[in-house]
């Protein structure tokens, strides 16, 4: 410890020794029994100018002030859950090939799994027979049609070859509606008549063309879970991916009852990292609609911009609400606040004369804090060493009731 330091220590040790002296000896302390008085104790303090002096008692005018409120909460990085997205076949089959893993980014419609399924490929044959089933029936009704014209055929032949011809369309398109549903391409089921005749597989397609469906992305977005192995039999229960667009995340916190009603949504927030050196601008976009039956706080949701995915799920920040100023009609300085018990109080001069007066705070910017009841306009109160007159003031038997 340098010679400086253990002069201030004297000097403050000094200072109080002197305070306690003009306190206790030196100053007329008198004790006064108030008259009147339903909340505090019947104990006023009456102190000289002297002793008001030499105690460094300062005393200000309660009146209207101006406060900045600033509300600080911790938050978490999550996920925007709105945009993520979960990768499942549409049919089973077995993964024949991987083509994206942790961390890689994909396109909307990018290929991202290959699986090899026996369930497509009945579902194409079914498909392929239909379309060969309405050609030949299309031929057998143009003929009987024909022929009916040339009245060698009769009525009831014709009727039965339109329904025959009606029956084959349907069914062309409810097998090729579900081949669409599985995610193919009308290009795709169109493709699959098109090959040559002589092909020896059903429908003149080959086997692999049969059984080889794609998996694609939904949507664009950024891989964050992988379930998925080579060889591995899935179905369309089985997860197999997760995206996530990390454009936008959110942060979720948690505040207290006092505080949830100085939020709005669409309200504009600072978030700060300081572990991860970040800071950035959020949003309000979800104010809870009940409080927590244990913590009493509420859910407040905010989202945050994240174009360079600097902002990462489950990082710990802390979210500043930007400032507003507010006028209050009363407003003291925050050191003139005493606690007595459990509530809260100021000392208010009047003549000579010093009373206890128990006042409800409104909000504060650390400086300065709204007195709501309890004191009005124009009274001079205690600020600086305000504890000094409540020490000396409990010591005489005052209490709140």
């Amino acid at each position: 410890m340098n010679i400086f330091s253990k002069m201030t220590i004297i000097k403050s040790a000094w200072g109080l020794s002197l305070l306690a002296f003009t306190l206790g000896y030196a100053m007329p302390l008198q004790t006064a029994k108030a008259q009147g008085t339903d909340t505090a104790s019947a104990v006023n303090l009456t102190l000289t100018d002297e002793v008001i002096k030499n105690a460094q008692i300062t005393l200000e005018t309660a009146g209207p002030g101006h406060i900045k409120t600033d509300l600080s909460f911790p938050g978490q990085v999550t996920l925007n859950t709105d945009k993520v997205v979960q990768v499942v076949p549409r049919l089973s089959g077995v993964v024949t090939e991987i083509r994206k893993t942790l961390g890689d980014v994909v396109k909307k419609n990018e290929v991202i799994a290959v699986i090899e399924s026996r369930e497509l490929a009945n579902a194409k044959s079914d498909y392929i027979e239909a379309v060969s089933r309405l050609e030949f029936v299309q031929v057998s009704f143009a003929r009987e049609e024909s022929l009916l014209k040339q009245k060698i055929s009769s009525k009831e032949d014709f009727l039965i070859s339109r329904q025959a011809l009606q029956e084959a369309a349907l069914n062309k398109q409810l097998t090729g509606q579900k081949l669409l549903a599985l995610g193919l391409k009308p290009a795709e089921l169109a493709g699959l008549v098109s090959v040559p005749k002589n092909e020896k597989n059903s429908g003149g397609v080959s086997g692999l063309s049969l059984t080889h469906f794609e998996i694609r992305a939904q949507s664009a977005g950024m891989v964050i879970e992988k379930n998925v192995l080579l060889g591995e039999a899935v179905d369309e229960k089985t997860p197999l991916f997760s995206l996530a667009d990390m454009e936008s995340v959110w942060v979720d916190a948690r505040v207290l009852a006092k505080d949830l009603n100085l939020l709005k949504l669409g309200q504009k927030t600072k978030i700060t990292s300081k572990n991860a050196g970040l800071e950035g601008l959020g949003e309000v976009i979800y104010i809870g609609a009940r409080f927590d039956e244990k913590t009493q706080m509420g859910m407040v949701r905010i989202r945050v911009q994240n174009p360079d995915n600097k902002w990462r799920p489950g990082l710990f920040v802390t979210v500043d609400l930007l400032r507003k100023e507010v006028s209050a009609p009363v407003a003291v300085p925050m050191e003139a606040i005493q606690v007595i018990g459990d509530r809260n109080a100021v000392f208010v001069q009047i003549g000579k004369r010093f009373e206890v007066r128990p006042v409800t705070l409104g909000i504060s910017d650390g400086r300065q804090v709204e007195i709501l009841e309890g004191l009005a306009g124009g009274e001079q109160v205690v600020t600086r060493n305000s504890f000094v007159i409540k020490a000396e003031w409990l010591k005489n038997g005052g209490a709140l009731q």
